[in-house]
């Protein structure tokens, strides 16, 4: 099995890494032990990176920790040490990238594949909710949360941060115990 994390595994790839028979990971599946699902028109069962990672936590089962691809975020901020701080608090759990325009978050959209973009209303180039706007049609093909970080919060009006397409609002300074709550409630 190559080492590339992976969304769904087969049965005999989660034998190997359970060191246990194709038989009994299907008798797991089967009798409901372990959350899993059969390809349409077939015997073939497939089971989530996530509900394995948990399969094994419950069963003390070692090595789920490189079974969960990291999910990825996109801090879009003018203020690069804002973007560092972040970064930096955020990096062990998950990959980070930072963008300081409007322009640069559109590029690292498409190259980083973000899961959840923080994004700051006051860009250099264009509105953060703007920005939010032009994200929409990239959600549309793939799953991605957006919260909108500003220090001007009770200035912004927070119908056009819903209509923008943001999901969350947090106004700055971000305190980082509540902004890894929100992550980890948003994409894990």
């Amino acid at each position: 099995m190559s080492t590339q994390k992976r969304s769904f595994y087969t049965t005999g790839e989660i034998a190997r890494l359970c060191q246990v028979t194709k038989r009994t990971v299907i008798k797991w599946i089967d009798g409901k032990r372990l959350k899993g699902f059969r390809i349409p028109g077939s015997s073939h069962r497939r089971v989530t990176a996530h509900d394995l990672a948990a399969f094994m936590k419950r069963h003390g089962i070692p090595d789920l920790e490189r079974l969960l691809p990291r999910r990825r975020i996109l801090v879009v901020d003018d203020d690069a040490d804002f973007a560092e701080l972040l970064r930096d608090a955020l990096q062990d759990r998950y990959d980070v990238a930072t963008a300081g325009t409007a322009l640069e978050a559109a590029s690292s959209l498409h190259e980083f594949e973000p899961d959840l973009v923080l994004l700051d209303v006051r860009l250099p180039d264009v509105s953060g909710l703007e920005v939010c706007r032009h994200f929409q049609a990239y959600r549309k093909s793939r799953r991605l949360a957006i919260v909108v970080m500003s220090a001007y919060g009770r200035e912004l009006d927070r119908a056009a941060i819903r209509r923008s397409g943001a999901d969350e609002f947090l106004s700055k300074p971000v305190k980082l115990a509540d902004l890894r709550k929100r992550i980890r409630r948003m994409v894990g």
